[in-house]
């Protein structure tokens, strides 16, 4: 019973308020690249849904940049480590790994290749140094980075000989180096007053832009680093990046990006700077922006999403949403074409699961981590930690909800009620959110529900049933876990033997089964978690089940065949947060690295 991946909805990048994102794309793949997480993803620019990942980081990634000649990616972490990777071959994951490089120790800010793909400049916030230049093979050194008194934001190197590097820093100025080897030249002070942010050669070589959160323009020679004009006011916050293509007609432009939530495209002539075009993006800030092809942009928002834009409109051509933060809580829809995800931040995102479009769930949503997310009669509920139940209808937040009494441990459908526990009680209630019954607990861990059974799982390891829906409990005794439930899952319908089937996944990775009519255990053989179970999700027929666990491991379970399985290892990174069936062949997964993926599971 081979597992193999399908597709992965990649996670968006990671940003922070006030920090610049430099992303980068290849037109050679069509794909841009970008830090997420512990992750570089690689995405398809006309395909979103098609994408890659990287995994090959053991912190959390801040930069990602292909190579001009497209074969290589090199990405920086908050550790100070870059790592250098074929992107090339890279048709499931690109893991071949060309070197790996420790540069500074803080993190790794930004990353230029040269023209001739053969040297790379890293920068950041280091202690003992804030940059190094090196090759990008062997990683040695080929100049020095010097001249910065504070953390440097970004770097970018001349693609026209000779070579010239540009650096700008929390100093407020730019650094002007020559080589290679790469060397201090001079430093040009004075002209931004607040954070110099980003900072980007001209294609011809001709001139270089920085900005900075002054909200300021400033162009340099760029073959001597003489400033030649500069814009004040030229956005109405702070900018955050730059990036410079040519028209059609070979005129050097560049775009900038701003905290105002505008993209603009500006072009240097006659010792001015003419601005071309404005888009009106979001109302949220931008951080990050970068060319695709001539005249489109792709520009990145504080929340992650990414805005296509391109001239002849002022607004974007499309929005690519999903999920910046661990994916906590996913819902395969009754009728299997949606996907509901909720995350650690409260986003809950819709997904079409034929096309992989995405769309945020509109309304006043929740604020912090999805517990769980349910269907009952055709309607979407989900629960959160901050203390409230809602209600989904289509992509869209209903103004029915409920203020949970206290935090919600998780959220189950009982027939046509909701079942919702928290950590010492268990509330039923109607689909309308009318409160039915409650019941009484300790340390309530897990929670699942058929249509006339409600079981909980406690910290001690103990199992309770309750009927549905005055929550009385049931006579049945269930064997207790040896560790804390973590996990808990009915089967759909009973088996050929009359069994009305309980799957049991506890803190250590032990999963047994039990018959919920008369607590006789039918195995205990499911043990090949390495630590917490955290999902577990029957197929339809209840001849299988599909678990996550903490250990980043998928594995599908046979009730006739215990001893035996299938597993797939380190489908996510820092593990599984939640699977499901899609259909009796292919299973949905998603966990800590914020990532949506498909299996095919052959039986």
């Amino acid at each position: 019973m081979p597992i193999t991946r399908e597709s992965l909805w990649a996670a968006l990048p990671s940003t922070a308020t006030g920090v610049p994102l430099h992303i980068s794309y290849d037109p050679r793949s069509d794909r841009l690249v970008y830090p997420s997480n512990k992750s570089i993803h690689l995405r398809s620019l006309s395909k979103p849904s098609l994408s890659t990942q990287f995994t090959g980081h053991i912190a959390a990634t801040s930069v990602a940049k292909f190579s001009p000649s497209g074969y290589y990616i090199a990405s920086g972490d908050i550790s100070g480590t870059v790592k250098i990777f074929d992107s090339s071959s890279a048709t499931d994951d690109p893991e071949i790994v060309k070197g790996s490089f420790s540069i500074i120790s803080g993190r790794i800010n930004d990353l230029a290749w040269d023209s001739e793909s053969k040297r790379i400049i890293a920068v950041g916030d280091g202690k003992e140094r804030f940059g190094h230049c090196l090759t990008f093979d062997s990683g040695n050194s080929v100049g020095e980075i010097a001249g910065h008194s504070a953390q440097i934001n970004a770097v970018d190197i001349r693609p026209t000989r000779p070579f010239r590097a540009a650096t700008v820093a929390d100093d407020n100025a730019l650094v002007w180096l020559t080589g290679p080897p790469f060397r201090f030249a001079k430093a040009v002070r004075g002209e931004h007053t607040n954070f110099a942010t980003d900072v980007k050669f001209a294609v011809d070589g001709a001139y270089v832009v920085s900005v900075g959160m002054d909200r300021k323009i400033v162009v340099y020679d760029g073959r001597e680093g003489d400033v030649l004009a500069k814009v004040d006011d030229a956005h109405s916050g702070g900018i955050l990046g730059v990036v410079s293509t040519k028209n059609e007609d070979g005129t050097p432009v560049f775009a900038t990006a701003s905290t105002d939530g505008k993209v603009k495209m500006w072009t240097y002539k006659d010792t001015k700077i003419e601005n071309l075009y404005t888009w009106d993006v979001t109302t949220e800030h931008l951080v990050g922006v970068t060319f695709t092809t001539m005249n489109r942009l792709v520009a990145v928002s504080l929340s992650g999403d990414l805005y296509y834009l391109s001239t002849g409109q002022t607004t974007p051509t499309q929005i690519v949403y999903g999920h910046q933060k661990a994916i906590t809580a996913l819902r395969v829809s009754s009728d299997g074409k949606k996907l509901y995800t909720g995350s650690y931040d409260g986003r809950l995102i819709e997904w079409d699961v034929s096309t992989g479009e995405s769309r945020v769930v509109a309304g006043s949503g929740h604020g912090n981590l999805v517990v769980g997310i349910v269907e009952a009669s055709g309607t979407v509920f989900t629960a959160a930690w901050d203390d409230t139940v809602k209600v989904i209808n289509g992509a869209e937040f209903t103004s029915n909800s409920l203020s949970a009494p206290s935090q919600p441990k998780g959220v189950a459908v009982a027939g046509d009620h909701v079942v919702l526990a928290t950590e010492d009680m268990v509330y039923i209630y109607t689909t309308e959110l009318v409160l039915v019954s409650k019941y009484k607990a300790n340390s309530i861990t897990a929670v699942c529900a058929s249509d006339s059974i409600v079981a909980i799982g406690a910290q001690d390891g103990s199992v309770t049933l309750l009927s549905v829906p005055d929550l009385k409990p049931c006579s049945t005794n269930i064997p207790p876990s040896r560790a804390s439930v973590s996990a808990l899952a009915f089967s759909p319908q009973f088996d050929d033997q009359g069994r009305h089937l309980l799957a049991i996944g506890d803190s250590t990775g032990k999963i047994a089964v039990v018959n919920a009519r008369d607590g006789s255990v039918v195995t205990t053989r499911w043990a090949f978690h390495t630590a917490r179970v955290t999902s577990i999700a029957w197929r339809a027929d209840g001849k299988y089940a599909v678990t996550g666990g903490l250990d980043t491991n998928i594995i599908v379970y046979s009730v006739d065949k215990p001893a035996k399985n299938v597993k797939t290892l380190g489908a996510h990174k820092d593990g599984v947060n939640g699977v499901a069936w899609a259909a009796d062949d292919k299973v949905v997964s998603v966990g800590a690295d914020a990532c949506i993926k498909w299996w095919d599971v052959a039986l």
